[in-house]
């Protein structure tokens, strides 16, 4: 079965956690001039306010992909982790 991106969030489920898995330090993003998490991230899980010059990140939807980790050049992350047993991203792909 061929799945499109687009399509993933109707297989998905999600046990969220209320402790979030990923810290992100906001004033990190501040100093970076490609925000490249923004653009990677295939949850749309950060968003950028250049107004206020803010990053935000919410853990709710993460697919737990890493692929913020490793594009973050500034290593703006206090902690990324898988979530808890039990909780975070559920791919149901039958």
């Amino acid at each position: 079965m061929k799945i499109n991106l687009d399509e993933i969030f109707d297989y998905t489920s999600f046990n969220i956690d209320r402790d979030p898995h990923i810290i992100l330090e906001e004033n990190v993003c501040q100093q970076c001039d490609q925000r490249a998490c923004v653009n990677c991230c295939p949850a749309a899980c950060y968003t950028w306010d250049e107004d206020n010059k803010k990053m935000t990140f919410v853990h709710d939807g993460c697919l737990e992909c890493g692929t913020c980790y490793v594009v973050c050049k500034n290593e703006a992350f206090s902690r990324w982790r898988y979530p808890r047993g039990g909780f975070g991203v559920a791919f149901r792909m039958t």
